[in-house]
C-alpha cells in the first residue's frame, strides 16, 4: 500500500519545483535581448549602508563615565563591556542603577530589513525623534523606561536608562539626546 502511495511523490516535487515550467525570458526583458547576460543567483544585492570600521568598537564603552553623569545624573562606579556575537556592550553602574549601551552590528547589505525586524519586535510605544540624522527612535515601556535607537553606519545603537532616578520621560529624553552620538 505504501508504494502505491509514494508513486506520485517524485512527479508532485517535480512540479512544485518548476521542472514543467518555461524558464524562457518573457519578451521585451532585459535576458530576451541578444547579448544580454543573464543576472546571477549568487550576486548579492548592493550594500544599502558603509560597513563600519571594526577598530571604532574595540571599546565597546564608548561613552565617559563622567558624560553619563553630566547627561543622565547617575554617578557612575563602574563599567563593565561585554561582547555577545555580533552585540558589543557596555553597563555603566552606580550605587542608584545602571545605563546599558548596546551597539548590534548588521551586515550592511541586508541592514534596513535587519533594523525594521529588531523595531518592529520591540515591545511598547515606539516614536520617531523629528528630523534625528540618525534617524532616531524612542521605546517606550510599560514599565516606564525610555529607551533611545538610532544608526551609524552598520551598527544599530541602544542607550537603555535603568536607575531610579527623579527624571520625567521628558527630562530622562532630554538628557538622553543630549548625549554624544556613538560610535
Amino acid at each position: 500500500m505504501l508504494p502505491r502511495l509514494l508513486a506520485p511523490f517524485p512527479l508532485v516535487l517535480l512540479a512544485a519545483c518548476g521542472g514543467g515550467t518555461d524558464d524562457s525570458a518573457p519578451a521585451g526583458s532585459p535576458a530576451a535581448s541578444p547579448g544580454a547576460a543573464a543576472p546571477s543567483a549568487l550576486t548579492a544585492p548592493a550594500a544599502a549602508v558603509s560597513a563600519i570600521d571594526p577598530a571604532r568598537l574595540a571599546d565597546p564603552c564608548q561613552f565617559k563615565p563622567a558624560e553619563i553623569t553630566a547627561t543622565l545624573g547617575l554617578a557612575v562606579d563602574s563599567t563593565e563591556p561585554a561582547t555577545m556575537g555580533a552585540m558589543l556592550g557596555c553597563s555603566y553602574k552606580g550605587a542608584k542603577g545602571m545605563v546599558r549601551l548596546n551597539l548590534i552590528v548588521h551586515d550592511p547589505v541586508y541592514f534596513a530589513q535587519a533594523t525594521a525586524m529588531s523595531r518592529t519586535s520591540r515591545p511598547g510605544e515606539k516614536a520617531d525623534v523629528a528630523g534625528d540624522p540618525d534617524k532616531a527612535w524612542w521605546q517606550f515601556q510599560d514599565t516606564g523606561g525610555t529607551i533611545l535607537h538610532y544608526y551609524r553606519q552598520n551598527v544599530e545603537v541602544e542607550v537603555i536608562p535603568m536607575f531610579d532616578g527623579s527624571k520625567d520621560r521628558a527630562a530622562m529624553q532630554a538628557g538622553l539626546l543630549k548625549l554624544r552620538r556613538v560610535p
